[in-house]
């Protein structure tokens, strides 16, 4: 099985002209290929990231997020993209990428209710499918089971 592709960022000077001269100088840190289908979870991972590089920095997870969202997700944020936030601007982008780019509870729910098929999945796949799905719906793993 082929690796997923990885966004790799070089070294980020520090420069008189670099808007982030507290961004952690880093060889090479490969984020993973940002996540449409779940933004949580690729936050969740990407974090994980950071801390085992002992990157804290706001400024820095900005500049790594920023370069590693795909054009159409930068779009979606273009207003902190364009005009850097101040303070905190790392939990701003993230709060705004998942905000605007994570399907509505209603729509998963309707996708549950519509579109869950066995397919080539093993039922534990399917049920863990559903799960996801349900999001903050809080439905019987009985019903589930039985649809």
């Amino acid at each position: 099985m082929d690796s997923p592709p990885v966004t790799t960022f070089v070294s980020l000077s520090n420069s008189p002209e670099n808007n982030f001269s507290s961004v952690n100088p880093i060889s090479e840190f490969k984020l993973p290929t940002y996540g449409a289908n779940n933004p949580r979870a690729w936050f969740a991972e990407i974090e994980a990231l950071f801390m085992a590089r002992g990157i804290r920095s706001q400024a820095s997870k900005y500049a790594y997020v920023d370069g590693a969202l795909p054009i159409e997700t930068a779009a979606k944020v273009g207003d902190l993209i364009d005009h850097v936030p101040e303070s905190e601007p790392y939990d701003k982008i993230k709060v705004a990428v998942i905000q605007r780019t994570s399907v509505s509870d209603e729509k998963r729910l309707q996708q549950l209710l519509t579109s869950c098929d066995l397919e080539d999945k093993r039922p534990s796949q399917l049920l863990r499918h559903m799960k996801q799905l349900a999001g903050s719906y809080k439905l019987d793993e009985a019903l589930l089971k039985q649809m």
